[in-house]
């Protein structure tokens, strides 16, 4: 087919980022022009991959990222701020230089907060102009009442088991929570001769996703088609994203090479920006163990706020490649974000969650059930509570054997092979 022009949509961090360079390169290998439309602290990452940047929101860079990451990660105040009082807040702007970016566009590839991508999937996809894939990363994004997701509060989690009581939690979620969040795109719509909300519905539930194309890309061991998804979403599998000339540095290969399998600890690009006391704790831990650790710190801040030296079983790195760390790893102590979590199943190691926000308790629960993890809130993350599990995970062999087993099926999924199929499927359909 001849190539086509493709801009990709996407909002939040890294583990948002990465699965969308994944399908990028996939379909800019097979010819296509590739464009990823976002908020331009990606835009290195973006034109490492070899595909084009476009700057897509107007959103400024917190002054304070721990300030900011600690308001984000509040348990009641956070959701509303990252969603209505950020990426909402965001749609005018980020629709007008979106509009733009796809006058030429053959196809719009939308995540589940480019509420901008959304309206212009909606519009141009219906007049004929592109084709509007929409793509989600974790399964509780689908808020199917069959299986209604784990939000971290143990009260509403125990009351919604169950479709009655799941719908429940989302009729909740849709009017009193979800609804209010989503003001800022009702009203941008109405100003466009649209109306509040469109057919499909709720920009956060099944507004998101296009009636033509919509991927759910994550791997089907951690969820599967429930009987109020859209009945035309395809699950993918993992889209493992190899960043270019990703290494680690000289002193942590030297560390690692140096003694037994160490326990890793992260949480990711953006908890990270809080997460002191997780690594003092740890080190706590790994003391009492008699284990060796590497500690991901995220920036020179966190780091500055651990002893400038560290005991000879620590190593210390502000960032490094998660696929060539995870491996060396006898657990793997993350937060539990989607990029993370399939990463650390694809090195089939054990791991210990400790959920901040968000989708992270859904997807820490969706590990346990898988038998290769156990989890902990954050706010209960010291080394006296953390001790007997992460002893329970290296002691007990079934966890290791249960992780090598899922590592077997995730590396074989390839996720961004399929999702680059179907769409250039969809695509034939309208060139």
């Amino acid at each position: 087919m001849r190539p086509a022009h493709i801009v990709i949509n996407t909002f939040g961090s890294l583990g948002d980022l990465f699965p969308f360079l994944s399908i990028g390169c996939a379909l800019h290998a097979r010819g296509h022009r590739v464009t990823v439309a976002t908020h331009a602290v990606h835009r290195e990452a973006i034109e490492q991959a070899g595909l084009r940047f476009a700057d897509a929101s107007g959103i400024p860079l917190p002054e304070n990222f721990s300030e900011f990451t600690e308001r984000v990660f509040d348990p009641v105040r956070g959701p509303r701020l990252l969603i209505r009082d950020v990426a909402a807040a965001d749609v005018r702007v980020s629709y007008e230089r979106l509009q733009v970016i796809c006058q030429d566009a053959d196809v719009l590839i939308t995540s589940t907060l480019a509420f901008a991508g959304h309206i212009l999937g909606e519009t141009l996809s219906a007049a004929g102009r592109l084709d509007w894939v929409s793509v989600v990363l974790a399964p509780c994004s689908f808020l199917s009442i069959h299986e209604p997701p784990i939000v971290g509060m143990k009260w509403v989690d125990t009351l919604t088991r169950g479709p009655l009581r799941g719908k429940r939690l989302l009729d909740y979620l849709t009017w009193l929570r979800v609804r209010n969040w989503t003001g800022p795109v009702r009203a941008f719509r109405r100003q466009l001769g649209l109306r509040g909300e469109s057919t499909l519905g709720n920009p956060l539930q099944r507004g998101q996703h296009s009636p033509d194309c919509a991927l759910a890309l994550f791997s089907p061991r951690l969820g599967s088609a429930q009987a109020d998804w859209p009945s035309h979403v395809r699950i993918t599998g993992f889209a493992h994203y190899a960043q270019p000339g990703a290494k680690m540095d000289a002193g942590l290969e030297a560390f690692l090479r140096a003694g037994t399998s160490p326990l890793v600890f992260s949480l990711g690009s953006t908890a990270v920006h809080i997460g002191a006391d997780f690594l003092r704790e740890s080190i706590k831990a790994c003391e009492q163990l008699g284990r060796r650790a590497v500690l991901f710190t995220g920036s020179p801040e966190v780091r500055a706020q651990l002893p400038a030296s560290l005991p000879a079983f620590v190593h210390a790195v502000e960032y490094a490649p998660h696929a060539a760390v995870f491996p060396h790893a006898a657990a793997i102590i993350h937060h539990g974000g989607i990029g993370t979590s399939t990463e650390a199943l694809r090195a089939g190691r054990p791991m210990l969650v400790v959920p901040h926000g968000f989708d992270q308790f859904d997807n820490a629960e969706r590990l346990k059930r898988l038998g290769v993890a156990h989890a902990i809130a954050s706010h209960d993350y010291r080394c006296e509570t953390v001790l007997p599990l992460l002893q329970d995970l290296l002691d007990d062999p079934g966890y290791a054997q249960r992780a090598w087993r899922c590592a077997e099926t995730v590396r074989a999924e390839h996720g961004e092979r399929v999702a680059a199929d179907l769409i250039e499927a969809n695509l034939r359909k309208r060139l």
